[in-house]
């Protein structure tokens, strides 16, 4: 989907079947899919003016965290996956986190644009991690 120049963004979206956001362990693709690549001048506009957590760590990833509702995000800290040099963090839950409510992200900057590749989490969350970790060293 590409948004009107205005907004300053580009999104893909690609969905499969409809997440759980209690029993996150049968969000596990095949099953449900839901990856979601936003590049642009303000790919935060995208989700509802939700602030990026910053950089600085605020938690540590471990399997459960994806089976509790929250409302702000947890930021796992910087990353270097792919070349890319950004952070990982857990969006709030649906509908705290708008469009990528429940999903597992990872966002950089470079050339005054900024990424962010995002796939709905499931458990156990340190799979969801690895899979996110291999589509992003995938990205050019």
């Amino acid at each position: 989907m590409q948004y009107p120049k205005a907004s300053g963004f580009t999104v893909f979206d690609l969905e499969h079947g409809a997440p759980s956001e209690k029993r996150t362990w049968l969000n596990r693709p095949p099953r449900v899919l839901h990856l979601t690549l936003v590049a642009g001048r303000r790919p935060g506009n995208l989700f509802g003016g939700m602030p990026y957590p910053g950089t600085k760590a605020t938690a540590t990833l471990r399997n459960g965290q994806s089976t509790r509702t929250r409302r702000k995000s947890l930021l796992y800290g910087p990353r270097r996956w792919g070349g890319h040099r950004g952070s990982l963090f857990l969006a709030p839950s649906y509908p705290y986190g708008g469009q990528i409510g429940g999903h597992l992200n990872f966002w950089w900057r470079s050339g005054g644009n900024g990424y962010v590749v995002s796939i709905h989490a499931w458990e156990p969350l340190t799979e969801t991690a690895r899979v996110l970790r291999r589509i992003v060293a995938s990205t050019p």
